[in-house]
């Protein structure tokens, strides 16, 4: 019997149940007895296996199907509330109650390895990639140098300029993604002070405002007056740029990106909401991974870094919803923390 087999798990609980549930029936007619107690004892077999292969849902279900097949019997012989029904009903509470510690137990581990098995793979990617861009950096570098060097030397008009302009910009374009990579795969060292975050978007809009112009995506931050926050003000501004440029990308001509910065509890919030087409059911988590991407010319490290940051300074970064159309990023930093 394949017991890497779920249909063959669940086959084997069943049975097991089952064949408990017979026996303690049919084979035992005086009930309080030392029979009575082993079996119900046995019970714990299948609990613990379905805890071990199917978590907390497996557990569950296995836990009220005991209680469900011994309801009867209560049920049949229940005349007073005596020792003995009571003894049964609370057999069955603790069934269900070692079901849910076994299950959450069970959950627990598995999301903790899963946590470690994923650590270890983006360690591994991020060792791999930060070799790649320490090798093609010092290249670029020169090759863009070198490039509007050259430039100096012809005029306007020239065909041989143009082809040299798409040189220089292709090789920002890629010392751009390098820079993604190192900063995916380097720890985080933030340098913080105690920043105006108002400020911070206006700064950040500044930069985006050329990309939203040539799309003709009006970039909007709503007026608020939010305390001052202890941040690096440049990461933090990495994080609003590219928010913002993703948001500018996901919308179409004419719509607006909304920025909005409040203060809710302990902790300021900024949401920068899209009218894009949003993200697809199922797939929330999904872009936050390293190097998924829907774009042509994107490395898929944006958000992966976006969150890293975040993450840093004890924040998170959420996706919601945008009522009606497009998507909500929301960054929540605490206002306690200091310099």
């Amino acid at each position: 019997m394949a017991l890497n087999s779920n249909k063959t798990r669940i086959a084997l609980i069943s049975l097991v149940v089952l064949a408990i549930t017979v026996a303690h029936s049919f084979g035992i007619r005086s009930r309080g007895g030392y029979l009575h107690h082993l079996y119900h004892a046995c019970f714990f077999l299948p609990l613990m296996l379905a805890g071990f292969w199917f978590g907390l849902k497996g557990a569950l279900a296995t836990s009220l199907s005991i209680t469900l097949l011994n309801l009867p019997e209560v049920i049949t012989h229940f005349e007073k509330f005596s020792p003995i029904e009571f003894d049964y009903m609370l057999q069955m509470g603790i069934y269900n109650v070692v079901a849910v510690c076994l299950g959450m137990l069970r959950d627990r581990e598995r999301r903790e390895q899963k946590r470690a098995l994923e650590a270890g793979r983006l360690a591994a990617i991020g060792k791999a990639i930060s070799c790649v861009a320490h090798d093609m950096k010092t290249p670029l570098i020169a090759i863009g140098g070198f490039g509007q060097l050259l430039m100096k030397h012809f005029e306007t008009g020239d065909p041989r300029l143009e082809k040299l302009e798409i040189i220089v910009k292709e090789t920002r374009r890629l010392e751009m993604m390098v820079r993604e990579m190192l900063d995916f795969s380097r720890p985080l060292e933030l340098h913080r002070s105690e920043e105006d975050m108002c400020l911070l978007v206006r700064e950040s809009l500044e930069v985006v405002n050329e990309a939203a112009t040539a799309k003709r995506v009006i970039v909007f931050s709503t007026p608020a007056n939010p305390p001052r926050i202890s941040v690096d003000p440049l990461r933090i501004k990495q994080v609003l740029i590219n928010l913002m440029i993703n948001a500018v990308e996901a919308s179409p001509e004419g719509e607006i990106v909304t920025v909005a910065t409040y203060k809710q509890g302990r902790n300021l919030v900024i949401d920068v909401s899209d009218k894009g087409d949003g993200i697809p059911d199922g797939k929330a988590e999904e872009i936050f991974s390293p190097f998924y991407t829907t774009k042509k010319d994107g490395t898929g490290l944006g958000l992966t870094i976006a969150r890293k940051i975040v993450e840093a300074h004890e924040g998170r970064l959420e996706l919601l919803q945008n009522s009606g159309k497009g998507l909500i990023v929301r960054v929540i930093l605490p206002i306690g923390r200091r310099s």
